[in-house]
């Protein structure tokens, strides 16, 4: 971004071409859009874009940074987010743990079919895109749940290689989540996706994968 908004008209006018963004890519696919197209939608002159934004590439980082934090709060008002966040006791052992596991998983494909299909061309181009913000907000919200788990399950069988394993997993699941929704023809349901990956992550943060 050239200049950082700061009276509430010009902050509006950003929000307004990241949103624009969001539009073009739905319509037009990120290959066929550009800022002509993205200021026209916006209803604001191309001169006007180029005050804030370099180029195209520059509108779909911030595009790709506002989903990110979006999915931040969203994944904060999950009940097992919340509780975490206030230190409560995991409840259910290893049968609690697998059903967290497996509500952020359902919630990862809602929101990767949510949108119009937005989320869906972006996931197509994953490769091109600044999605280490994305993956470090999976990462922290593994990190938060398994943090919770372990202080009451394993406190005589510490993980000393906790972060890893949670790197691991984070980025495991994100790629398979997009290499499935990116191939749509899979001979595999969403629920056998969905259980598969559930299991993966509880069998490498249970009690067998720690001792």
């Amino acid at each position: 971004m050239r200049k950082k908004p700061k009276q509430k008209r010009s902050r509006q006018m950003v929000d307004a071409l990241i949103e624009a963004t969001a539009k073009c890519v739905t319509e037009l696919g990120l290959d066929g859009i550009t800022t002509h197209h993205i200021a026209e939608t916006a209803g604001v002159s191309v001169g006007s874009l180029y005050q804030y934004f370099d180029d195209k590439d520059s509108l779909v980082e911030a595009l790709v940074d506002k989903l990110a934090n979006e999915i931040a709060e969203a994944l904060r008002r999950l009940p097992m987010m919340e509780q975490a966040a206030a230190g409560a006791e995991p409840a259910g052992g290893t049968a609690g743990l697998r059903n967290n596991v497996h509500l952020i998983i359902q919630f990862g494909f809602a929101l990767l079919n949510s949108r119009d299909g937005l989320y869906l061309e972006l996931v197509r181009n994953w490769h091109s895109l600044p999605t280490d913000r994305v993956m470090d907000i999976l990462q922290q919200t593994f990190m938060d749940l398994s943090r919770v788990y372990f202080l009451k399950h394993y406190q005589n069988t510490p993980i000393e290689d906790l972060h890893v394993r949670i790197f691991i997993i984070a980025n495991s699941v994100m790629f398979t989540m997009v290499r499935y929704i990116g191939q749509p023809r899979m001979m595999m349901s969403q629920d056998e996706i969905t259980r598969g990956l559930t299991e993966m992550v509880v069998g490498y943060l249970s009690g067998e994968a720690a001792r």
